[in-house]
């Protein structure tokens, strides 16, 4: 099975590997600073390691390319700016680099999240890989104007041995 993940243009996965927010010391801090009230890399680690334990070692992946749509020109730039990879997650298993697997459903399958920008992302452990669902993904519901872009389509995060996808993991596409 695969897990699509993207990383912006200029980056060294293919011979570094996909490093988690723990282990890329040059993550832009941006995305976190209101979500954790922290403004250093240490500390969003911190902030991310208090919410549950691996976290700040886990590395988002799609069961599917992401597919702009007219309501959604940003997945556009989103993908125009980064270069996309294919993680081979049985092999990855296989060889127990994977400590945990969390699922972060759309928004609209979570009927008490707090729908402000600065919520968190509701993420939900399940059993291991074979509960990740592969089916396809609607990318119609994406819609910005209203933020959150990947909100509203299922997503996962791996929590991964050392917070490295290691480039012998990976496939780069296109």
């Amino acid at each position: 099975m695969l897990l699509y993940h993207y990383a912006a243009k200029g980056n060294t996965v293919s011979t570094d590997g996909i490093l988690s927010f723990a282990r890329n010391p040059n993550a832009n801090l941006g995305y976190y600073f209101k979500r954790s009230g922290e403004t250093t890399h240490a500390g969003i680690v911190k902030w991310l390691e208090s919410t549950f334990a691996g976290r700040s070692r886990g590395i988002r992946g799609f069961s599917a390319p992401v597919q702009p749509t007219e309501k959604s020109p940003s997945l556009q730039s989103f993908i125009d700016n980064a270069d996309l990879f294919a993680i081979d997650i049985d092999a990855l298993n296989a060889d127990g680099l994977i400590d945990a697997v969390y699922v972060s459903p759309p928004v609209t399958d979570v009927p008490d999240i707090t729908d402000a920008p600065d919520a968190d992302e509701p993420l939900y452990r399940l059993s291991g890989i074979r509960a990740i669902d592969a089916s396809p993904i609607d990318w119609s519901v994406c819609d910005d104007s209203l933020g959150r872009r990947f909100a509203y389509v299922r997503y996962y995060l791996l929590v991964v041995a050392d917070g490295v996808i290691p480039p012998e993991y990976i496939e780069k596409y296109g």
